[in-house]
């Protein structure tokens, strides 16, 4: 999943290879957490989103353009005119209400008139990235639930698909999101070893129950232990 010739160090050095088809302010800022930072963010191609219905739409309107006349004389022909504009006035605000995003904690998308329909997974949720081609693919992402080792929830399997369909340029935008997963990967791998060698740093200490200070326990006059620091008697670590 974090494959690619070349792993990104910081979050900068990412956004220098920002796709093309990156269209900034695309995502509503409203479903984003405060401090939140989009890394990439943009909208499906119509067509690709609606590649049956775009042909379908056009297909009628050929047609009422090749009977044009006849609408003329026939006023229950604007009906139907009627009901395949508003057709494509709603499937115009559908397209531009549907929007991708990757932040700095996760993988986004958004569609609905109200923006109802929100799906998201965080980095670590992620097991596993695809590309489909094709004019309506795009990049899948395959996630299990947050708080469920494994995908596994009081016994029955659990997996959360989000759909990037339709993506402009989508192998480079594929490849786009598998360094920003190169990067996480290499973010949380230095925060384990950072809280590994603090832990390591203390295990030969024993904190104070009444000052809070680390005694280094290879000073401790064990027939009266005290800290050394507010002479308080230490006492054994609870819990």
């Amino acid at each position: 999943m974090a494959g690619g010739p070349t792993v990104p160090k910081t979050e900068a050095e990412l956004l220098t290879g920002l796709p093309a088809s990156n269209r900034p302010g695309a995502f509503p800022r409203n479903l984003l957490s405060p401090g939140e930072r989009v890394l990439y963010e943009t909208r499906p191609t119509f067509v690709g989103l609606y590649l049956g219905r775009t042909i379908v739409l056009a297909l009628l309107l050929l047609f009422m353009l090749f009977i044009s006349i006849e609408l003329v004389t026939n006023p229950a022909g604007w009906f139907f005119v009627a009901v395949l504009l508003l057709l494509i006035v709603y499937y115009m605000e559908v397209w531009q209400r549907t929007a991708y995003a990757l932040t700095d904690l996760r993988v986004a998308r958004v569609s609905g008139l109200r923006r109802s329909d929100f799906l998201d997974a965080a980095y670590d949720q992620v097991q596993n990235l695809s590309l489909r081609p094709g004019l309506s693919g795009g990049i899948r992402f395959d996630a299990t639930p947050p708080h469920a080792p494994g995908g596994v929830i009081a016994g029955r399997k659990y997996s959360k698909t989000i759909n990037w369909r339709a993506l402009p340029e989508p192998p480079v935008v594929y490849g786009y999101v598998q360094r920003a997963f190169a990067l996480h990967e290499h973010q949380a791998s230095q925060l384990r070893l950072r809280a590994s060698l603090i832990a390591r740093l203390h295990e030969d200490t024993l904190p104070c129950a009444y000052c809070g200070g680390l005694v280094d326990i290879k000073t401790v006059d064990f027939a009266a232990p005290k800290c050394p620091r507010c002479g308080a008697p230490l006492v054994e670590p609870t819990g």
